[in-house]
């Protein structure tokens, strides 16, 4: 079983032990930028690859940050093939800064006379433009723009020229290049990429590059952005991938548990974690304008390993959340350790990549996935616990008393779970579930399934997560507080999105806030005051889904008793199922921070109800890869009737 403070065989980042880590991570996020760049006397100047220095605890010297930068707005600075260079340009700059890439005639062969260049540019450090509010058609009929046009206004840019008529690319010539060699810092990146057609045999073909500032600075009248660039002819050097992203599992006072996505064992990638406060010192420069910064991230990160803040990440690899698919795959698990309770951060995951087997710096690529948000709780009586045998699901904090070992509560835990789990057991096993003539009661269900289904239930009933107490749970919280306000009247959809909470104190005698729900917290792990993050009632349909009729297996009714033991999922509809409900996910797909259905936890780090993985399988079971049909994607999840039941799943 693992706890916070988890010391294992895993890979472990520390800001003063791990410096051959932290260089690596480093250098794969800005691969070759710590080379030396001399400015020449002529008018091209080039970027060197000289190589990298070995790791230094001098701040100058962190691989990842660039010992000089170039001054590409007097002349141009020619680039090396995959070599990271710096420049600057002013907020208000009337010139851009400009660069230029050639590929010699060997680049090109009989066989290729075309190449792709992927040109990337990251804006480090400088001043934010706050948007424009594009919903708001009054605004952007008096700027005379479109909603694509006044967001592009406040962004940096990036334009690529092939044609020698149009050697300093930008605004005043835009028309004339190809739209897709144009491209925006959103976030503080944007990458353009250029097919390179050889013109006559030998011959050498150029791109010329320029960066601009924000053609609306929003009356930002001061400010220089320090930037990097980088052009490659062997892969894109620096990548964003939307398409993935890692989840927050929970946080308490101290520590965080991030998994990553899904990869197959056979070729597991290259995953390094970063983990900046959102707000203050070591933060970037501003959490929204630079938060796909490959250099803003990177210095930041650099600052903070070089400090004297006790700081370190345990990584593991798990199996959890991966039920519903047919691959054996696997995800990453990181806890970060040393964090400042009651503080926001923002964690990234960073995929490094060699291309063509190739360990040189400029052959290292970068992909950088989208951020997620996090906050650590106020209390000590949250404790953040994952690994237990005897829930493996379990990834989240418990309430157990600051001066109880996380062992012995395990221990007590166990005592209580275990007796209920294999009673139920026995009485599936009476089953016999692999006849077909006389057990098999689904294609799709077996009991080993059923019996995975009520371990999940069992342990987020008997292991609540738990979380800070609400000031004030009749605003803050969506969940039922006092059960005899329940009336059986419609509830309506969670538009105002909040959590599934109920306060619960072992000493809350005739007090708000409610005992906990199980006699045992109380009596043996003595928690105190803490919120209860409730059990997603989808945890009790996947019992009644998977098991066999005949145990007669019923969940509470959501309008009449299930909101006072259970929550539910952000985009659920009013009756507490389904996905894509409730708004669904914007008019941008980014209401959740991303493409996302069965929103238990969202990437701002709001979690509405505990999982226990049905998320996960709902999302994986939903997917064109899928090895069993939990269930469907809208409201209909389960076929089987809430009829009388032999077992009630409120209480145990």
């Amino acid at each position: 079983m693992s706890t916070r403070g988890r010391a294992s065989s895993s890979s472990v980042l520390r800001g003063r032990l791990g410096v051959w880590c932290v260089w690596l991570l480093l250098l794969a996020l800005c691969s070759g930028r710590t080379a030396a760049q001399q400015i020449s006397p002529s008018p091209t100047t080039s970027a060197s690859s000289s190589s990298i220095p070995p790791p230094s605890r001098s701040r100058s010297a962190i691989p990842g940050r660039a010992t000089s930068v170039l001054n590409a707005t007097v002349n141009a600075v020619a680039l090396n093939d995959s070599i990271v260079a710096r420049s600057r340009i002013d907020v208000n700059a009337t010139q851009g800064a400009f660069f230029n890439f050639t590929l010699p005639a060997s680049a090109f062969s009989e066989d290729a006379k075309t190449v792709t260049v992927w040109t990337s540019i990251s804006l480090c450090s400088g001043p934010a433009i706050p948007p424009y509010n594009t919903s708001n058609t009054t605004l952007l009929q008096s700027l005379d723009r479109s909603a694509t046009e006044a967001r592009r206004s406040t962004l940096a840019s990036l334009y690529i020229s092939d044609n020698e008529l149009f050697q300093q690319p930008g605004p005043a010539n835009a028309s004339s290049l190809d739209s897709r060699h144009i491209g925006y810092a959103q976030g503080g990146w944007t990458s353009v990429e250029v097919d390179v057609q050889q013109s006559s045999e030998n011959s050498s073909e150029t791109l010329w590059i320029g960066v601009w500032p924000p053609a609306d600075t929003r009356n930002t009248t001061q400010g220089t952005y320090q930037f990097q660039v980088v052009a490659s002819t062997r892969a894109k050097m620096e990548s964003v991938d939307y398409t993935r992203r890692p989840r927050l599992d929970d946080t308490d006072a101290t520590n965080a548990l991030v998994s990553s996505f899904n990869y197959t064992t056979s070729s597991p990638p290259m995953l390094n974690a970063i983990v900046l406060p959102t707000f203050g010192e070591y933060s970037l420069p501003d959490a929204d304008y630079f938060n796909s910064s490959f250099c803003a991230i990177a210095d930041a990160w650099a600052d903070l390993l070089n400090s004297d803040q006790p700081f370190s990440i345990n990584s593991s690899a798990t199996r959890r959340g991966t039920e519903a698919n047919v691959l054996n795959d696997t995800r990453l698990q990181f806890e970060i350790s040393g964090l400042d309770s009651g503080t926001n951060y923002t964690f990234w995951l960073v995929e490094s990549t060699n291309v063509n087997n190739d360990t040189a710096a400029q052959s290292l690529t970068t992909t950088l996935f989208p951020a997620i948000k996090m906050r650590t709780k106020r209390s000590d009586n949250c404790r953040l616990v994952y690994d237990v045998p005897f829930c493996p699901n379990v990834a989240y904090s418990i309430p157990v008393n600051p001066s109880i070992s996380t062992s012995n509560a395990l221990s007590a835990i166990e005592a209580f779970v275990s007796p209920q789990y294999g009673n139920f057991s026995t009485m599936i096993d009476t089953f016999p579930c692999g006849d077909p003539d006389f057990g098999m009661y689904s294609y799709v269900q077996t009991c080993d399934k059923c019996k995975k289904s009520y371990q999940d239930w069992l342990c987020a009933v008997a292991m609540p997560r738990c979380t800070d107490v609400l000031a004030d749970p009749q605003r803050q919280s969506r969940a039922t507080q006092d059960s005899r306000n329940l009336t059986g009247a419609p509830t309506g959809t969670n538009k105002d999105l909040l959590p599934y909470i109920v306060n619960r104190n072992s000493n809350a005698s005739g007090s708000v806030a409610l005992a906990s729900r199980q006699s045992f917290i109380d009596e043996q792990l003595q928690p105190g005051t803490y919120g209860e993050l409730l059990p997603c009632i989808y945890t009790c349909y996947f019992v009644e889904r998977t098991c066999p009729p005949l145990i007669q297996w019923a969940c509470p009714v959501w309008d009449i008793t299930a909101q006072r033991d259970y929550g539910t999922f952000a985009d659920s509809g009013s009756e507490g199922i389904g996905a894509g409900f409730n708004g669904g996910a914007g008019k941008d797909g980014m209401r959740w921070g991303g493409y996302q259905r069965y929103i238990a936890t969202d990437a701002f780090g709001n979690a509405y109800c505990n999982s226990m993985g049905v998320d996960f399988l709902l999302r994986e079971s939903n997917s064109a890869r899928r090895s069993i049909a939990w269930g469907s994607s809208g409201g209909g999840l389960f076929a089987v009737s809430l009829a009388a039941s032999l077992v009630v799943a409120l209480f145990i």
